[in-house]
């Protein structure tokens, strides 16, 4: 069993984690995420075994974590959304070159 301070000391761990993931993703480039859903799942699983007491202490640093991990969301959506836009543009750019090189080849009307 991981004790209370253990455990604060995770949660500040992991909310370290997702503010740089948050400012890594919105400047553009990529940083890996795969692993907070494991984390955050041992956490809670961690939490269960305090006394209520101890869990009650820890409440105002969860609630500013799940805001975190709903920042980060919001962040990783937004920038999904922007490469959506990327990939259209950049298809619809490949088409219509694609286009005007076959109506100008020679023996094409």
């Amino acid at each position: 069993m991981t004790t209370f301070d253990e455990l604060r000391e995770q949660i500040t761990h992991l909310s370290q984690q997702i503010a740089l993931a948050n400012s890594t993703i919105k400047s553009g480039n990529d940083f890996d995420v795969t692993d907070l859903p494991k984390v955050t799942d041992f956490l809670c699983q961690e939490l269960q075994q305090l006394p209520p007491a101890e869990r009650s202490k820890l409440s105002p640093k969860l609630l500013a974590l799940i805001e975190e991990l709903d920042n980060l969301t919001i962040t990783i959506n937004s920038n999904l959304d922007k490469v959506r836009v990327e990939i259209k543009e950049t298809t619809s750019h490949n088409k219509a070159a694609r286009a005007y090189t076959s109506a100008n080849q020679p023996g094409k009307k």
